[in-house]
């Protein structure tokens, strides 16, 4: 058998055990591909960069579902990692149902790896101070309108059943104004209801994390200025971990990072495969010609 007809009939077992080992390989053996970083993933980072510490507050609407988890989670962890690192105060809240475990398991993460890393009490971060989860509420657009006028008053106490009244956090964060920007983390269409409500009712600036089929939708939003940044699927979220690394607010690659690494390698994999297919089929059939 000639050269170009094996590399055309290459056994479909070893394609897949080549597939499968680049899948796995990034995550045991640490492998950096560069990665191009998209201007609204800039965009958003900056944003929360120029937020002056302790002064206005993030809000972070956690809406994404367990289905999600793998594009949305690192962007969660990243954006904490950035405000906690920078002395903002985070604000989470969620609208949909699936939610709240997320969130919570996000902020009790993030909140354990910067307390392992504090030397004194003061560099702890504290509930209710640094950090509240209000957790879930129903009827969404009315609750992001009521919002702007008292966030207590739709949130009288926070997840864990706390009056919201007895955190200092909240007693300084009333409503829109004192809320630098609003981050929504979603594997649906939430985003556009703050656009449409929130943000032309009270001017509050929004931005988002969206999976990758729903992202597109918002670039139109980014170019007009309502989304002040948006992170695209896994790849924004490898995007935003890469920032929140070369700024020196995490100390190693993120989940999201390691997942794009096994994508681009697989991708590059079958690139090779359709070039060899192809010189393969081209040598083939040069052979049937000269040998009528």
């Amino acid at each position: 058998m000639k050269w170009y007809d094996r590399i055309t009939r290459i056994d479909r077992r070893i394609i897949y055990l080549l597939l499968t080992s680049l899948v796995i390989l990034p995550f045991f053996i640490k492998v950096t591909i560069p990665q191009n970083i998209m201007p609204q993933t800039k965009r958003l980072f900056d944003f929360i960069e120029a937020i002056p510490p302790n002064d206005k507050a993030v809000m972070i609407s956690f809406d994404y579902t367990p289905q999600t988890q793998p594009e949305c989670h690192p962007m969660a962890k990243s954006l904490l990692r950035q405000c906690f690192s920078r002395g903002i105060p985070v604000i989470g809240l969620s609208f949909d149902p699936q939610a709240p475990g997320l969130a919570v398991d996000a902020l009790t993460s993030i909140v354990n790896e910067f307390d392992s890393l504090a030397t004194s009490k003061e560099d702890s971060l504290v509930y209710g101070v640094d950090y509240v989860y209000l957790g879930w509420k129903s009827g969404r657009i009315a609750a992001q309108l009521d919002m702007g006028e008292d966030i207590g008053g739709v949130f009288p106490r926070d997840y864990f059943g706390a009056l919201i009244d007895s955190f200092p956090l909240m007693n300084k964060v009333k409503n829109y104004k004192n809320v630098a920007i609003v981050v929504i983390l979603a594997s649906a269409d939430y985003p556009l209801d703050w656009i449409r409500y929130p943000q032309t009712r009270y001017g509050v600036n929004v931005a988002a994390g969206l999976t990758a089929v729903m992202a597109p939708k918002y670039y139109p939003f980014v170019q007009t200025g309502q989304v002040s940044g948006l992170m695209s699927g896994m790849k924004g979220a490898a995007e935003y971990e890469k920032l929140v690394l070369d700024h020196g607010y995490a100390r190693a690659l993120g989940n999201a990072e390691t997942g794009m690494n096994s994508q681009s390698m697989i991708h590059i994999l079958i690139m090779i495969f359709i070039i060899l297919g192809n010189v393969g089929y081209f040598f083939s059939r040069r052979q049937k010609g000269a040998d009528k």
